[in-house]
């Protein structure tokens, strides 16, 4: 028996990611998740507000051009909140509907203080960090596991989701011909 920290995001209820839950859930695990919410830089993938492409003048002043890049900075916070508290209670479900216990909470969009702030509702004995296929992982980028790993002293354990055909690079032609 243990007690088992896992930290994910849009990678809950993947594949690769339950079987590690289930041969824990096995060994008598109980689980804590903490979903870090994705800040919305990293959901958009670009600002649309800006000069035209005429090279016109915008018809706002400058402060609405603030209060406007407010609300919507507001509103996609909310919404990467929303979709983080979905996937905690669809993860909690899928977790107790294997025979196991688990609990959680929606973190900081930092994972590494996310990380930190669940720390409070340690003991733990393992992290799991599940993440993104590598290609797309700005969290192997940026070398969370190991950084939890020294932080807290905890092994860590990586799962790196697998690629769907959506995520692979486009087959290179064969310059034979077909």
């Amino acid at each position: 028996m243990g007690r088992c920290l896992i930290v994910a995001n849009q990678t809950l209820g993947g594949e690769l990611l339950d079987r590690q839950v289930q041969r824990r859930i096995q060994r008598g695990a109980e689980f804590f998740i903490v979903v870090p919410t994705t800040a919305p830089e990293h959901e958009t993938a670009a600002w649309a507000l800006g000069f035209p492409v005429d090279g016109g003048l915008l018809a706002y002043t400058t402060s609405e051009v603030f209060e406007e890049d407010e609300r919507r900075r507001q509103a996609a916070v909310l919404e990467a909140r929303q979709r983080a508290e979905r996937r905690l209670d669809k993860m909690i479900d899928r977790v107790r509907s294997l025979g196991g216990d688990a609990h959680g909470v929606v973190g900081h969009d930092d994972p590494t203080v996310a990380v930190q702030e669940a720390m409070e509702h340690g003991p733990f004995d393992e992290i799991i960090v599940s993440t993104l296929p590598s290609r797309l992982s700005r969290w192997l980028r940026m070398d969370l596991p190991s950084r939890i790993a020294r932080a807290t002293g905890i092994p860590v354990t990586t799962v790196e989701a697998e690629p769907d055909d959506r995520d692979a690079p486009p087959d290179e032609p064969d310059p034979d011909g077909p």
